[in-house]
């Protein structure tokens, strides 16, 4: 393909104008709710789920939606213009603009990798590894976006951030930077992300078992899905719904990516998009960030409270463990030690608990917690009380 330096401006026809307008009202639907959801979380002072790391990911991946919608709203200057005019706006959309879509496709394969490390492979991880996760992640993209300008941009192709379709991105110019730095990591990220979170969907709930060393894949017909939770405990339940949650970030990623990642292929391959195509995949795109902002607050009916959380990086290694534990492949998490006023909120979580009327239905961890930890503990003064000799009391005279 030749290396053609883009137009100094593009005027845009009326078709291109409307289209341009439907882009930037689903970029500012994203932006609002992504600004709410952080004026939200910032004065929130309960549910800071500390113990997975993923709040971190989750703040960083919210900030990478936020870059993309922030640079498709820029696109407004071009509707009150009625066209684009390359110079240091149009480059500044550009950059934002791959800076954004590469970050959402970093923070949505940290998210699943983190899934995968933690539920599939157990393995331990500290947090100054997650702060490092994340420097290096906004490191790599801030490289990236002024690798280009800085390193790759020459003279006789003109301008790396420039006029390419209706806004400003990297320009067909620089036709191979299209691809391995921008496009790749989003194609990248949808097919790691699907097999990562499939894999460790099926480790928690039971179907992928490791016997003996060896990786087996069990299935049960659908009334017996009752007998791969054998072997969790309370606490694996507990997990099996936070993954459940968790995995449906790169699935609306997946989602958002794929029909925008189609069209720019057909766009690469020099053949004509219509506009109605352009307008659809490009909104489906710019909501996404709306889309994990609706997730997030789904997300409070899913998570466990803060104080019966299992802490992800300590796992029971004990001999009482079952062995119908190891045979399922299923490891349980361990809980923090209660604190004395914990111990005051789930006795009187108990208490809340006992005068309502219970429905197995309806009930949430919550209310199980402290009935399941009362519950264990009267047994075991039960098992003391019975196995110590009873001693008559002596009366005196």
């Amino acid at each position: 393909m030749a290396s053609i330096p883009s137009p100094p401006s593009s005027v845009y026809t009326t078709g291109d104008r409307d289209t341009v307008i439907l882009l930037v009202v689903s970029g500012l639907i994203s932006l609002a709710a992504l600004l709410a959801l952080f004026g939200v979380m910032t004065f929130m002072s309960s549910k800071k789920y500390t113990h997975t790391h993923f709040q971190a990911y989750f703040v960083c991946l919210l900030l990478a939606n936020t870059m993309q919608a922030w640079g498709t709203t820029m696109s407004l200057k071009w509707v009150e213009l009625h066209g684009i005019v390359d110079g240091s706006f149009c480059a500044a959309q550009g950059g934002i603009a791959q800076g954004g879509n590469i970050d959402s496709a970093l923070w949505s394969f940290i998210i699943s990798w983190h899934l995968f490390n933690l539920l599939f492979l157990r393995y331990k991880t500290s947090k100054w590894v997650s702060w490092a996760i994340i420097a290096f992640g906004w490191s790599f993209i801030f490289t990236l976006v002024f690798l280009g300008p800085v390193a790759i941009q020459t003279i006789p192709r003109g301008h790396y951030f420039g006029i390419s379709g209706l806004s400003c991105r990297i320009t067909s110019a620089y036709h191979k930077e299209q691809i391995f730095l921008e496009y790749f990591f989003q194609i990248f990220a949808v097919v790691a992300n699907f097999f990562m979170h499939v894999a460790t969907l099926l480790r928690v709930r039971g179907n992928l078992l490791r016997i003996e060393g060896r990786w087996r894949m069990r299935f049960v017909p659908l009334g017996d899905s009752w007998q791969l939770s054998l072997g969790r405990d309370f606490t694996d339940s507990a997990m099996l719904r936070l993954v459940q949650h968790m995995i449906w970030y790169p699935v609306a990623y997946a989602a958002t990516t794929i029909p925008m990642g189609i069209a720019r292929m057909v766009e690469l391959c020099g053949m004509p998009l219509p506009l109605w195509a352009s307008a659809l995949t490009g909104i489906i795109f710019n909501l996404g960030g709306f889309l994990n902002v609706v997730l997030f607050l789904g997300a409070q009916r899913f998570f466990p409270d803060e104080g019966t959380l299992p802490e992800f990086t300590e796992r029971k290694n004990s001999p009482e463990v079952d062995k119908i534990v190891a045979q399922y492949g299923v490891v349980p998490f361990t809980l923090q030690r209660a604190s004395a006023s914990e111990v005051k909120s789930i006795d009187s979580a108990e208490t809340e608990a006992k005068e309502k009327p219970f429905d197995f239905d309806t009930a949430s961890i919550e209310t199980l917690e402290p009935a399941v930890l009362r519950d264990r503990a009267e047994r075991s003064s039960s098992r003391q009380a019975f196995s110590s000799p009873q001693i008559a009391p002596t009366t005196t005279a």
